[in-house]
């Protein structure tokens, strides 16, 4: 009588036809999928998880594939318990414009202008400087960070560090630099904040990735979306030119666009946008929050913290979240906030608790 395999030999044999299934370029379920990256969160050999990555990456993800990934990643997450509103600012970045951190100003000033926002992020990995970077430069704690859920309460403003906020994915890490292309897990990261969002605006550099993730955000639940990407391939709103917003409601989307030459912004070309490391980026930040930065580079931020107080129910239209982003800055309330944040304590990160 044969012997009756393992619980890891069958997790092994289903990964392995998983694999097959995607080099063949055939889109997995959602059953399948979920098995499959289970497996790989839950220690798969690194030959496996590489493979299965790889097959994924060169057939193109599909919605399905991305909301799977995305519900593994949050299912082996510590819980954040927040029953307050919250938004997400979040680009899937690799649009390759090295503009400065246009998402990461853009809650701040969303913040500032009465917002509460949970704003996930990580290191560089395909720029010069990722959020944490940015934020480490201008002195706000990001690891440790302080507690998420005493953040959101002092200041509504919390930084979700990817590392401290999904444990299971640092194993992955490395390999992840060795592939040394964008996986699934790239676009399916904006889709995994811990904290019970009540909106959330994503930035997508790719025309179909913004459609596969606007479809994943039907899947995964009813939080309103904007998925948003410029004409030229930003995954920001831009002054400069149209942007496409696939926005994502009670289980349906809707796409338009927005015109900038429709609102009081000043145009911002890439130059005007162009960044460079950690240190130079933060100067640029303090200066748009203290309100002497050139206004194209400050209007790219104001749109898009107007998109996310528009999400939050707080502005009526993008030009009454102007005018609520530019008085944040007028008033003092944004550089106020910057500075609180910096006072801020180093505490324990949100994997030590609120964890169930």
């Amino acid at each position: 009588m044969p012997a009756t395999r393992t619980l890891q030999q069958l997790d092994v044999s289903f990964l392995r036809s998983a694999i097959r299934s995607a080099v063949a370029g055939t889109d997995l379920d959602a059953a399948t999928a979920t098995q499959a990256l289970t497996a790989v969160l839950g220690g798969a050999a690194d030959t496996d998880t590489a493979a299965l990555l790889t097959a994924l990456a060169a057939k193109g993800p599909s919605a399905t594939e991305v909301a799977a990934t995305a519900r593994v990643v949050l299912a082996a997450a510590p819980a954040v318990t927040w029953t307050g509103p919250a938004v997400d600012i979040v680009g899937t970045g690799g649009d390759g414009s090295n503009s400065v951190n246009i998402s990461t100003v853009a809650a701040l000033i969303a913040t500032a202008a009465g917002a509460t926002v949970a704003k996930a992020g990580n290191r560089a990995a395909t720029s010069r400087c990722g959020s944490a970077d940015l934020l480490a430069a201008l002195g706000v704690p990001v690891d440790p960070a302080p507690e998420v859920v005493d953040s959101l309460r002092r200041h509504r403003f919390a930084f979700l560090f990817t590392p401290a906020v999904h444990p299971a994915m640092r194993a992955l890490a490395p390999l992840r630099r060795q592939l040394g292309f964008r996986t699934i897990f790239n676009l399916s990261g904006p889709l995994t904040n811990p904290v019970p969002l009540t909106a959330r605006l994503i930035g997508a550099a790719d025309a179909r990735e913004q459609e596969i993730l606007a479809e994943a955000a039907v899947e995964l639940s009813g939080t309103p979306t904007w998925v948003v990407r410029s004409a030229s391939g930003l995954d920001e709103l831009s002054t400069a030119e149209p942007s496409r917003v696939i926005a994502v409601a009670k289980g349906r989307t809707e796409t338009f666009h927005i015109d900038p030459r429709d609102l009081p912004v000043a145009p911002a070309g890439l130059d005007d946008l162009r960044g460079g490391d950690a240190r130079h980026n933060a100067q640029i930040v303090r200066a748009v929050l203290a309100g002497t930065a050139p206004r194209p580079v400050t209007d790219t931020c104001l749109l898009n913290a107007a998109a996310a107080l528009r999400l939050a129910d707080l502005a009526d239209d993008l030009d009454d979240g102007l005018e609520l982003g530019r008085e944040a800055i007028s008033s003092g309330r944004a550089a106020t906030l910057l500075a609180d944040l910096r006072r801020e304590p180093p505490a324990v990160t949100v994997s030590d608790r609120d964890s169930r």
